[in-house]
């Protein structure tokens, strides 16, 4: 039997059109909507919240806890651990200690980051992808 090992990493990305007006907090919803954050069940935004705290924390050049987010935004442990691994399989977001940042001290640069950790992927599925086809003598378009 093969056993199926957890992702390291889970990226999500939508495709949804750029927010015409110029607009912080639109433009970081459209962000946050993109990265696949946005979950039909967080009825209380709160994910959205714990991005934008995170966001701020960046911008001080400071890292967070989860028992600051816990105490600011009123919320459980298992919510706010919840999120945050999220954000971290998605590639946003570093544990330090018992401590949490963004990966890279801005979103331009996680998404630079991002890109390398696809494209690795890609080329890793490739890969095996041609050795499959070699082994069992699929067809080639030529």
């Amino acid at each position: 039997m093969v056993e199926i090992e957890e992702p390291t990493s889970e990226f999500i990305i939508r495709d949804i059109r750029k927010p015409v007006e110029k607009d912080l907090k639109t433009d970081i919803e459209w962000f946050y909507k993109c990265m696949g954050f946005m979950e039909l069940r967080d009825k209380e935004r709160t994910a959205i919240a714990i991005f934008r705290e995170i966001l701020k924390a960046a911008k001080s050049g400071k890292r967070l806890t989860s028992k600051y987010l816990i105490d600011e935004l009123k919320l459980s442990r298992g919510i706010v651990v919840y999120y945050l691994n999220k954000f971290m399989k998605a590639g946003v977001m570093i544990k330090v200690g018992n401590e949490y940042e963004l990966r890279i001290r801005n979103l331009e640069g996680i998404i630079d980051e991002m890109e390398k950790d696809i494209l690795r992927i890609l080329s890793n599925l490739r890969d095996v992808a041609t050795e499959i086809d070699d082994r069992m003598k699929l067809l080639k378009r030529e």
